[in-house]
């Protein structure tokens, strides 16, 4: 280790730029490397404090949709036209910027977010490994040192997706520089002091080589490893980052291995409609079946005790007690219209938004049918407050989020495939959205309509979840918040008819641009504020 950064590691996580985190003297209750490479104690703890930085709160902006991963979702999935968002409110106002465009520049809280969470879980996971032999590694050391290189790949992934520009509108930025291809700048556990301070953004083939590396060690190093709750990284969820990745790479023999062995491994199994629409155990709990992976939130946890940031109090019209309660604050997360409307009624997934019609379905609802009424049209219930409880705040928050589902597998499974035979993608949705809509049969006539067929039962399913942007970006696909009788807000009616939304692709934070000498202005991206486009106007 002589001559590189000596890593601390705070369980809390430090915050600052990429290279000042590295440089800062930290306090003295940390976990050193060397504790970490003598004590099978300190690894524990170590890895812990990355599972707990995923629901860490108001940590980076200090606003209260700063609260950890499920914020970062809620803001990408803004960022699409699946997704329309309440008006702006006092406190919430940072994060439902994200959807009107004006937040999204160098200068804006949204880059900085984004690129503050996830380089902070890469530092803690570096030093983890930096306290590991990785090529002689105890049993014990292995399972940590798994979990460490997951987490490292899903944090550069997600980083990649959001500041790698995807579309074929821009060739070069104001300063007629070539920036597509880029995506960010690699710090690993051997990564000198001196090297992240002139550290460029990396080219996409070579991160995504890197990512590929990391998950696959991930993998031999979790074989066999029996987790005890789902908030663990095991093999299966490696897997699972592995088919993700895969997938947006276009390597669809791979991204088919990948989603199968996650399915298989996982033992998981698809939610049926009685498990999706249950508001005590619906979308808010580790036990359901279908999850691979998610956040454990108990009432003890800092998202919980600050009362209204978190996910719950942001997304969930049934806590009576948070932003989007019934007569509350109107930052409601709806459905795009015309998305919901092209949901067959015979779809039960359509029960997980509130019809203009309140009879049309027979909804199962927390409060009684009259506290709805004031709720807005197409709002979401999917998400249910802890336990059901919509209005003690202590269990009602205290609701956990997925990071990935099974049912996300067999999609990804079926688009692979379909890449590969036609006719055997086709009888794998078919054998999937059954499950959703009885009568369901793909009527494609191409590749092309199958896979759009795939992203529709995406769209549907992973509402809210925070990936459909990835996918929207990487299929180049148009996105309207602006149409007659939108029910997208003013502020926020953005079109893209010709592809890849330019606002899905964030620009790299200013202070990182004046910490690290090896991205300039020259290779940044270009400002989503001043190239958006002209916003819908009803006449």
């Amino acid at each position: 280790m002589k001559n590189l950064l000596k890593y601390s590691l705070v369980l809390t996580m430090a915050v600052g730029s990429l290279t000042s985190c590295i440089k800062e003297e930290f306090p003295t209750d940390v976990v050193t490397t060397e504790m970490i490479a003598q004590s099978s104690t300190a690894l524990q703890a170590a890895v812990a404090g990355n599972t707990a930085w995923l629901t860490e709160s108001m940590s980076i902006l200090g606003t209260h949709g700063d609260m950890g991963f499920p914020g970062i979702c809620m803001g990408l999935d803004a960022l699409t036209s699946d997704v329309a968002v309440g008006p702006d409110y006092g406190y919430d106002a940072d994060y439902l910027r994200w959807r009107a465009v004006t937040t999204l520049h160098a200068d804006g809280s949204a880059p900085f977010y984004v690129w503050k969470f996830f380089y902070n879980l890469i530092q803690s996971a570096n030093g983890v490994l930096a306290g590991i032999d990785l090529e002689n590694p105890s049993d014990t050391q292995k399972v940590y040192a798994g979990q460490c290189l997951t987490f490292r790949a899903m944090s550069y992934l997600y980083l990649s997706q959001v500041f790698e520009y995807g579309g074929g509108n821009y060739d070069v930025n104001e300063y007629g520089t070539a920036f597509k291809g880029l995506t960010v700048p690699k710090i690993t556990e051997t990564t000198t002091e001196a090297e992240a301070q002139n550290n460029p953004r990396v080219p996409h083939n070579e991160m995504y080589a890197f990512i590929e590396s990391d998950l696959l060690k991930a993998i031999e190093f979790l074989k066999g490893y029996s987790r005890s709750s789902k908030n663990e990284i095991n093999e299966a969820v490696a897997q699972g980052l592995l088919a993700r990745m895969y997938l947006y790479t276009g390597k669809w023999v791979e991204a088919e291995k990948a989603a199968r062995k996650a399915i298989d491994l996982s033992g998981a199994t698809i939610m049926t409609e009685s498990q999706w629409m249950s508001p005590t155990t619906g979308f808010n709990s580790l036990d359901n079946s279908s999850w691979l992976w998610g956040i454990k939130i108990t009432s003890d946890d800092r998202v919980v005790t600050t009362g209204i940031c978190n996910f719950v109090s942001l997304m969930s019209p049934e806590a009576s007690y948070g932003y989007v309660a019934a007569g509350g604050f109107g930052s409601t997360k709806q459905i795009d219209k015309n998305l919901y409307e092209s949901i067959p009624d015979t779809d039960w997934r359509k029960k997980s938004w509130l019809d203009p019609d309140r009879e049309k379905f027979e909804y199962q609802f927390v409060h009684p049918a009259s506290y709805y009424e004031s709720v807005p049209n197409y709002t979401t219930i999917k998400f249910r407050p802890g336990q059901g409880n919509g209005n003690d705040y202590m269990t009602g928050s205290a609701a956990d989020f997925p990071i990935m589902r099974v049912e996300e597998m067999y999609l990804i499974e079926a688009e692979a495939v379909a890449m590969q035979d036609m006719a055997r993608g086709q009888q794998l949705l078919n054998a999937f959205a059954v499950n959703r809509k009885p009568e369901f049969v793909s009527v494609a006539t191409s590749k092309e309509e199958l896979v759009d067929e795939i992203l529709f039962q995406k769209r549907i399913e992973l509402w809210g979840e925070g990936l459909t942007m990835f996918d929207l970006k990487r299929l180049n696909k148009p996105q309207m918040r602006g149409y007659e009788g939108t029910n997208h807000f003013e502020g926020s009616r953005y079109n893209s008819p010709d592809g890849t939304a330019i606002w899905t692709t964030l620009q790299i934070p200013t202070s990182e641009l004046q910490s690290n000498s090896g991205i300039t202005k020259e290779t940044q991206n270009p400002n989503p504020n001043s190239s958006r486009g002209i916003e819908w106007v009803a006449e």
